[in-house]
C-alpha cells in the first residue's frame, strides 16, 4: 500500500486535498472511519480489522498522517517483527512534537515505511519520514502538490509514469478551483485500463480495496471512504480543536 496525494488549494491558505488509495490483500477487511478517543484527543480514521491499526489518520489537533509500506525501494520482509506500523503511526500523530518524538523513537525491528505527516495549526507544514531499517531520514517537504507511491507495489518505472499522470493532472487546473469531487474521480480514473500500475488495480489477491479522501473545511475536515470490495461510500466529519 499505497497512492497518496496531497494538493494545496492556495499559497495562504490552510485548505488542502489529501487522497489516498489502498493496496491491501482483498481478504483483509476494513472498517469505515469512524471518531476514537484516544489519550484524550479525538482521532478519526479507517480500521483495519484483523491487526486494529490504520493506515491514514487525522487528529482534533490539525494534525494528519499516513503510512506507506517500505522506503525508498523494496525490502525483504522478516517473519516478524516487535510492533505494528499501525501503532507507530497512531504515536506519532498523539505526539505533542513530532521532531522530539522521530528523534527519541526506537525504531529497530520495526518493518520499513514512509510516512507523510501534515499539521496546519497556524499554516500548513508537511514533513516526511523514512526508515528503511537502518536509518531514519525526517525533512521537510514544499508546500506544493505532491504524489507518493509505495514501493512495496511499484518500482521505479511504474512510480515515474503514475508521477506523470499526477504531473499531467495538476497542469490542467486551476488548483485554487480544484474540486475534491475532482481528485476522487482522478484517483479511480488514472491509468484506468492497466490492472498492474493504474491507481485501482487488481493483480489476483492483491488489490485496491479502498479510496480515503480528506479535505480541511475551516475548522473541520471530512473524511470520505469507499470500500471498493463493498462498493460502500461514508462520509464522517472530526471538529478541530486548533
Amino acid at each position: 500500500m499505497c497512492t497518496v496525494s496531497f494538493i494545496s488549494l492556495g499559497c495562504h491558505s490552510k485548505k488542502f486535498i489529501f487522497t489516498s488509495n489502498r493496496d491491501e490483500a482483498s481478504d483483509r477487511p476494513t472498517l469505515a472511519p469512524r471518531i476514537y478517543n484516544e489519550n484524550g484527543v479525538k482521532l478519526l480514521y479507517p480500521k483495519d480489522k484483523i491487526a486494529g491499526g490504520t493506515w491514514v489518520a487525522v487528529s482534533e489537533k490539525s494534525k494528519l498522517i499516513c503510512l506507506m509500506n517500505g522506503a525508498e525501494y523494496a525490502h525483504e520482509r522478516k517473519a516478524s517483527y516487535k510492533k505494528s506500523r499501525g501503532v507507530v503511526l497512531k504515536e506519532h500523530l498523539l505526539a505533542l512534537d513530532f521532531n522530539e518524538m522521530v528523534s527519541n523513537y526506537e525504531y529497530n525491528e520495526i518493518e520499513p515505511f514512509t510516512i507523510i505527516y501534515i499539521s496546519w495549526h497556524s499554516e500548513i507544514k508537511i514533513q516526511q519520514l523514512v526508515w528503511d531499517g537502518d536509518e531514519v531520514k525526517n525533512f521537510p517537504l514544499e508546500v506544493k502538490a505532491h504524489i507518493w507511491s509505495a514501493s512495496m507495489t511499484y518500482n521505479s518505472e511504474m512510480k515515474k509514469e503514475r508521477h506523470q499522470w499526477f504531473n499531467d493532472f495538476i497542469a490542467e487546473h486551476d488548483l485554487k478551483h480544484l474540486t475534491a469531487n475532482e481528485v476522487w474521480e482522478f484517483h479511480h480514473q488514472a491509468g484506468k485500463d492497466d490492472a498492474e500500475n493504474g491507481f485501482i488495480i487488481d493483480r489476483g489477491l492483491l488489490k485496491t480495496t479502498s479510496v480515503t479522501q480528506l479535505l480541511t473545511q475551516g475548522n473541520k475536515i471530512s473524511m470520505k471512504f469507499e470500500n471498493l470490495l463493498k462498493n460502500e461510500v461514508t462520509e464522517e466529519k472530526l471538529n478541530l480543536t486548533q
